[in-house]
């Protein structure tokens, strides 16, 4: 059975999203809702982040509450302020983004009378200390869009916008220096749950990575779950270069095995898989 820490009363739930005047709130599942305010330049927790952290209510035992938990690319803060909602005592929770660190922050108090959570910024692990910073149970939820082409990075330069491109694309970059680094960041029985966007070209990476080790990786895989969801865009000068975009993920298809559907009316969607990451030896060999 898992603990729950009960947050400030939120009011009526249950939607996944309840929008108000300044923020809006992520329901989970079980009772556990989050209010998160909403700023400029930080995205809000999206469908796949809903369903990593139901996932996460769904696993966690009470056994893995007593272990340490490090959300990177934290972003809002919601997943870290889950765990901790559902009695994890000893969270950290990291970004890139400055500002996504210090509205994480500002949404832990909204939810809770103190401050617990340990937020660092940081660039995957490098605010961390390596070899005494090691944890039981890693979350991560990578950029889901692959580099761009450089005939891409142009259009992209040419509309800028309030989003870093960063903040989606370059997700295989990201991965596999994540991929690279993780052994180092876990307990011997510690795993990583990573979200993985079907767009990044999974096949490939994985088939990369166990290359770059002559074919034994420190890393075994195994899918925990697998989502459809619709493509969002979530800029309004992405919007506008939707056919571009549309453009690139088809010679990401060709020349990377992105995989995705489109229906009838042109609508695409994507695969989100939480893949669960392990030590080898420890599991899956």
């Amino acid at each position: 059975m898992i603990r729950s820490v009960s947050p400030r009363p939120l009011g009526e739930l249950p939607h996944s999203e309840r929008e108000s005047s300044n923020g809006y709130s992520a329901y989970f599942g079980l009772g556990h809702s989050i209010e998160l305010l909403d700023r400029p330049g930080v995205f809000k927790i999206s469908p796949a982040g809903l369903a990593l952290g139901a996932h996460l209510l769904k696993t966690v035992e009470d056994r893995d509450l007593e272990g340490r938990f490090l959300d990177i690319g934290t972003g809002c803060g919601a997943l870290a302020i889950l765990l901790r909602s559902i009695g994890a005592a000893d969270v950290t929770a990291s970004d890139i983004s400055a500002t996504s660190v210090a509205l994480a922050a500002e949404n832990e108090q909204l939810n809770f009378p103190d401050a617990r959570i340990r937020f660092v910024v940081s660039d995957l692990f490098s605010g961390l200390k390596p070899g005494s910073d090691r944890y039981d149970m890693i979350i991560f939820n990578p950029p889901g869009w692959r580099t761009p082409s450089p005939e891409l990075r142009e259009e992209l330069a040419r509309i800028r916008g309030d989003i870093d491109p960063s903040a989606m694309f370059y997700g295989d970059q990201i991965l596999m220096r994540f991929l690279d680094e993780l052994p180092g960041y876990l307990r011997p029985d510690g795993r990583a749950i990573v979200g993985l966007n079907s767009l990044v070209g999974i096949k490939s990476m994985l088939h990369q990575y166990k290359a770059q080790h002559d074919g034994a990786p420190p890393l075994r895989f195994r899918l925990c779950e697998r989502h459809t969801f619709p493509l969002l865009f979530y800029s309004d000068h992405w919007k506008r270069i939707s056919q571009e975009l549309r453009a690139e993920f088809a010679r990401w298809r060709k020349h990377h095995g992105s995989a995705y559907t489109v229906d009838s009316q042109g609508n695409l969607y994507w695969s989100y898989e939480l893949v669960d990451c392990q030590l080898a030896g420890n599991i899956y060999v």
